[in-house]
């Protein structure tokens, strides 16, 4: 007859090894970054529609639109773009090594990151924002999955 566990001795026997599923999520993640450093090199492409996206605002907010106005505010909003891509392609990589080092805190940031890249990438959509909706959305469901949770518990459990 079945019986509940007693003690840590009872308890199932925690996983040794990365299960596959957090290494197929680890792999999304860092195709997440991959993804994100193809859009942080296609800034590079979109020059001249930043130079009339920073046309049309100046003119939205009757100010003078000379040459210099225009490169400034084109080129301070790839400057943005850029450190924003950077710090993306940077928590994609931080999320895969530590959800694969089973760390709590990282299946729940990703989490979050998860929605948050959903957000940002419908704003602008893209093929790229897309593909990147989709990897973030798997990689965070698949860490959440219940075969991934001995993976996360037997880290708590190592650090208490």
């Amino acid at each position: 007859m079945p019986s509940w566990p007693t003690g840590e001795g009872d308890a199932p026997a925690a996983p040794t090894q990365r299960p596959r599923l957090i290494q197929i999520a680890m792999y999304l993640m860092y195709a997440g970054a991959a993804l994100s450093a193809v859009s942080v090199i296609a800034v590079f492409g979109s020059r001249d529609q930043l130079q009339q996206n920073a046309r049309e605002a100046l003119r939205a907010q009757k100010q003078p639109v000379t040459s210099e106005r225009v490169a400034s505010l084109a080129n301070s909003t790839m400057i943005f773009i850029i450190a924003l891509g950077v710090i993306m392609v940077a928590l994609w990589i931080l999320m895969a090594i530590m959800n694969g080092k089973g760390k709590g805190w990282a299946r729940i940031m990703a989490s979050i990151l998860a929605v948050a890249n959903i957000w940002f990438n419908l704003r602008g959509l893209s093929i790229v924002g897309i593909a990147l909706i989709l990897v973030g959305i798997v990689a965070a469901v698949m860490l959440w999955l219940p075969a991934a949770r001995p993976w996360f518990e037997t880290s708590r459990r190592s650090r208490a």
